[in-house]
């Protein structure tokens, strides 16, 4: 949960880890629940307990999935954030989810209370940024087959919980590509 996430990135002190938690809102989501919509300014930062949340958007009537946000991990559309430009991207619940959501402000009165926390904030940019970059690298240059691979290191509950479909729409195929991928990589002609 998010008292343990903090205490393992800094030694903030137990009050200063409850300010933050009573910052925040306990939210809850059921399975395939579209918890924001696109169009819209992403003014919240949700830090998700359980569960596994999808960023994806819609173009010219196709679903394309852009991130997947698992448990322990800050799921925010973090451009819309930080510019307050209208996001394109739609946020679904693809479990059953529990999350904290702290409003932007709650975020800079936290910051100016308790500046120490501006580290978790930098640590969520570093993350966000690097994480943007590798996606940006894994498309230019690495086959599928890798894309894969590393996507079933880094998150392994995503191919026991979700849709292929949606993995295969972050891959950036069609569901038929992924499954022939998944054979070859399995020692299976296709």
């Amino acid at each position: 949960m998010l008292r343990e996430f903090l205490l393992q990135i800094s030694s903030f002190t137990e009050d200063e880890v409850q300010t933050l938690l009573d910052s925040g809102t306990l939210k809850k989501a059921k399975v395939n629940e579209t918890i924001f919509l696109a169009g819209n300014y992403f003014s919240k930062l949700w830090f998700l307990n359980n569960g596994i949340v999808r960023a994806f958007r819609i173009i010219n009537g196709e679903d394309y999935t852009f991130f997947f946000f698992t448990k322990q991990n800050f799921a925010v559309d973090y451009q819309s954030y930080l510019t307050g430009e209208k996001s394109p991207l739609f946020f679904e619940s693809l479990t059953d989810v529990e999350y904290v959501e702290f409003t932007k402000e709650s975020i800079e009165k936290i910051y100016q209370t308790i500046p120490s926390f501006e580290k978790v904030g930098r640590i969520m940019s570093e993350n966000a940024y690097l994480s943007a970059t590798e996606r940006l690298k894994q498309f230019q240059a690495e086959l599928l087959e890798v894309r894969y691979e590393k996507l079933m290191e880094r998150d392994p509950e995503l191919f026991q919980q979700i849709p292929q479909y949606h993995i295969a729409s972050y891959l950036g195929v069609k569901p038929q590509s992924l499954s022939r991928i998944r054979a070859r990589l399995a020692g299976k002609k296709y």
